[in-house]
């Protein structure tokens, strides 16, 4: 268990009902075998006013991506994007980039459900959504492309 040390910043990748494709910011409090024990960056415990803290299986844990994929890339239709809402990441896909200074993007997770399946987002809570996988004691992240509008 040499990947995750105390102190890293990590993201949660959401594993329940109402939470599929989001990730939240976190910091590592205690390295187990199979869990990591975290408190969250944005999410608060409203019964005590602090910070979440929680026992997480590592299925569920990705190292914090990078910043910036690549400075002079521009998000475009199709790209396959993770937006800043409601205290986390949540995966989607640019469907209209001709806006000033935001994007429009389409979750197609959440069709059918009582919330909105469009969005529009300011460019800089938007960023590339990133696979990561483990090479060595390392991690390697790829950008993703979709293959545009449906």
């Amino acid at each position: 268990m040499d990947l995750y040390k105390v102190g890293m910043r990590v993201e949660v990748v959401g594993h329940s009902e109402g939470f599929w494709n989001s990730y939240y910011g976190a910091k590592v409090l205690r390295v187990d075998r199979t869990k990591l024990r975290v408190r969250y960056e944005e999410l608060v415990d409203e019964d005590y006013g602090e910070y979440t803290v929680e026992d997480v299986d590592l299925k569920h844990i990705r190292p914090h991506p990078p910043e910036s994929f690549d400075i002079n890339y521009r998000l475009t239709v199709g790209d396959d994007v993770e937006v800043r809402d409601r205290d986390g990441w949540w995966r989607g896909e640019v469907v209209f980039d001709d806006l000033d200074d935001e994007l429009m993007v389409y979750f197609s997770y959440m069709a059918g459900d009582d919330e909105e399946e469009f969005g529009t987002f300011p460019y800089d809570d938007v960023r590339i959504h990133q696979e990561v996988k483990q090479v060595g004691k390392g991690f390697e992240w790829s950008h993703v492309k979709v293959a545009g509008p449906k």
